[in-house]
């Protein structure tokens, strides 16, 4: 059997609660890629200026952070599902409130909110992903997981597009107003808020493994788990990376090529679709290569094409490298998850897949925050040489630490620093 008929077979073969799971991911993708697309625009549009804007998402990615353990903690407590129920309730208010008011403070709790939404989510999905597909499954439902929101947020793009532009007509505005991007915006979450339907079918089954009495991993075991360290450093890294840089590139073509909000739309429409499909493809290499040297080589491969989109100064050229960059570097993102999920043991994954929520959440806090001020003082140029950089330190520091640990099993104990594995 080749390998992609042994994928599709796996896909059909996923549980009931997975392909349920999927459908809630697809649908909020498709809102959440009218929104993104959109959002920083709308907030730039009401007069604020870019470091307004990079407080604004920080205040998203650091509420994140700090509650990031704590909502890991309330997902063991709580049950998967209504861990995720929560957060996606938590995240759609927030965006109705980032999206009316007409001050700017309600904007701020709204980040706030809108984080402490994604944590609960983030810290939830990849344990139920994991405790709902067995060990041959998880790189495809993980890349499934990833495929599909990418591709529904091709969908989201391809449509959102045009939605200033005809809300403009309706409403009798200019289509780049605050009125056309709020009215945008809305219909983006109401479309995030029908994702709750299928999650609420979900049948949630959680069974501790028999003869299993050890107490989860908390807070106080961090400093002595070298397994758990070793897994969020690199997320960390790429997270810093990203957070310079990547939720500013719509943006970067405005500013750079003076594109209408028709072809910014259709630019990263296409690149949603390029990367839902390369990452479907991911599970079909890890097969062949190992999911960590699949990791790396994607990483490494996407670098070029990212140097090119921030210094050739040709359109068609950098939307081709925008669109390389994209496929390769996100092929990497459910195949690092699944892995991560396998290194531990089951009763640990909630408060771990917190962890790696927190990491990641401190490199895009620290990022667009930052990100603001260099724009505003010397342009997109020294943005992208840094994230170029910290994803090559990430790429060969995730070589150097898991390069040798292509199909690893989760222990039985916890080792601490100094032990041999």
């Amino acid at each position: 059997m080749n390998p992609l008929t042994r994928q599709l077979r796996r896909a059909a073969g996923l549980s009931r609660n997975a392909k349920l799971f999927l459908v809630t991911v697809s649908v909020s993708a498709l809102g959440s890629g009218i929104f993104m697309l959109f959002m920083n625009l709308f907030v730039l549009s009401r007069g604020n200026d870019e470091a307004f804007l990079g407080l604004l998402m920080s205040s998203m990615s650091l509420s994140a952070l700090f509650l990031g353990l704590p909502m890991g903690v309330l997902v063991d407590r709580i049950g998967r599902k209504r861990a995720m129920g929560t957060g996606a309730t938590l995240s759609v208010a927030a965006t109705l409130l980032l999206t009316l008011p007409s001050a700017d403070w309600p904007l701020l709790v709204a980040a706030v909110f809108y984080g402490a939404g994604n944590a609960l989510f983030m810290a939830s999905g990849p344990a139920f992903m994991a405790e709902n597909a067995t060990e041959d499954e998880r790189p495809t439902l993980f890349s499934l997981q990833s495929g599909l929101s990418l591709l529904m947020g091709f969908l989201g793009s391809a449509i959102g597009g045009s939605f200033p532009a005809l809300f403009g007509v309706l409403l009798r505005v200019h289509p780049e107003s605050v009125t056309a991007y709020r009215a945008t915006l809305l219909t983006a979450e109401g479309i995030m808020a029908f994702a709750l339907i299928p999650l609420l079918m979900i049948r949630e089954e959680r069974v501790r493994p028999a003869g299993d009495h050890r107490r989860p991993f908390t807070l106080r075991d961090f400093p002595f788990r070298r397994d758990v360290v070793a897994l969020l450093v690199p997320e960390l890294v790429i997270a810093l990376g990203a957070g310079l840089l990547i939720p500013y590139l719509n943006i970067f073509f405005k500013q750079r090529f003076h594109i209408p909000d028709s072809v910014l739309g259709l630019t990263f429409a296409v690149s949603q679709l390029l990367m839902g499909s390369a990452t479907l493809l991911a599970p079909i290499l890890a097969e062949r290569w190992g999911k960590i040297r699949t990791v790396v080589f994607t990483q490494l491969a996407s670098l070029p094409f990212l140097l090119t989109l921030g210094f050739v100064p040709i359109l068609p050229i950098a939307v081709g490298a925008f669109w390389l960059r994209a496929m390769l570097m996100n092929m990497a993102g459910p195949l690092y998850t699944a892995f991560a999920m396998e290194r531990v043991r089951e009763n640990e994954r909630g408060t771990v897949g917190a962890m790696i929520g927190i990491a990641f959440s401190v490199g895009q806090g620290i990022g667009p925050g930052i990100s603001g001020f260099v724009q505003r003082s010397f342009g997109f140029a020294p943005l992208f040489i840094t994230t170029a950089t910290t994803y090559l330190f990430a790429a060969l520091l995730t070589l150097a630490l898991f390069g040798r640990a292509e199909r690893p099993v989760a222990r039985p104990e916890s080792l601490p620093v100094g032990s041999k594995s």
